[in-house]
């Protein structure tokens, strides 16, 4: 999986210079406020649902002896707060460039029956990129599967979905996919069929074509039927009529 690096920047002025910016779909606040002529500096935080993960002090004692020391102050405050915003920001783009080789070199692996030399690779990964979402969901996976050790791995795909839910709180059901596919795959390395669809099922509720998914639950037998076969299973009538259903048999 190519994990694609997007930045969008909204920014809200105020006297401190604050302004949001979201990258990859993850909200960060930064702040920018003067700490006062005591200590002669300015200091940005970068926050992330209300945790520093990021920070940058600047010294302005060489500005106290100009006489347009406030004008100058607020130009400085200004740029520093700019210039730690970008800095940031690439320094997030290049990080997620590196995930995604790391990514795409574990695709490779697997595709040539290699998945011993795949997990070690995403350990490594797990090493620069301690608790990423992504990379745990399919290093619980392959713990399951090539080490042999399933309950492990369903335990490191469910931190996976947690983790991924706290990280984007708002649109993470569109990831929901490969996470499910992940789990369930690993629920029948530890011979939980019944667990294991419910899985793969919860993983089409946001992507009902999801090829993936469909071959596990057709190497299962487990494919529920169209309930209007002469249409798409992605058509929002079947989809609807399924869900109504599905609401049925949970009664």
């Amino acid at each position: 999986m190519t994990s694609k690096s997007s930045v969008k920047i909204v920014t809200r002025r105020s006297p401190e210079c604050s302004s949001n910016i979201v990258v990859d779909n993850i909200t960060y606040h930064v702040q920018t406020e003067d700490l006062g002529k005591k200590t002669c500096r300015l200091a940005t935080r970068i926050y992330q649902r209300g945790e520093v993960v990021f920070s940058r002090d600047l010294d302005y004692a060489h500005l106290l002896k100009l006489k347009n020391f406030d004008e100058k102050l607020q130009v400085m405050m200004e740029n520093q707060h700019k210039s730690t915003t970008d800095f940031f920001v690439r320094e997030q783009a290049a990080k997620q460039k590196q995930k995604s080789h790391y990514f795409e070199e574990a695709q490779v692996l697997l595709k040539k029956g290699d998945g011993k030399s795949a997990i070690i690779l995403l350990e490594e990964a797990l090493t620069k990129f301690p608790g990423d979402p992504f990379l745990l969901s399919y290093f619980g996976c392959l713990t399951a599967i090539v080490r042999g050790k399933p309950r492990e791995g369903t335990a490191i795909c469910l931190e996976a979905i947690k983790r991924l839910d706290e990280t984007i709180p708002f649109g993470s059901e569109f990831f929901h996919p490969v996470f499910y596919l992940n789990l369930g795959r690993a629920y029948l390395k530890d011979e939980k069929k019944q667990e294991a669809v419910n899985a793969f099922y919860y993983g089409l509720k946001n992507d009902p074509d999801n090829k993936d998914i469909h071959q596990e639950l057709v190497k299962m037998g487990n494919r529920r039927k169209l309930p209007l076969p002469f249409l798409k299973r992605s058509n929002p009538i079947n989809k609807y009529i399924g869900l109504l259903t599905s609401k049925d048999r949970k009664k």
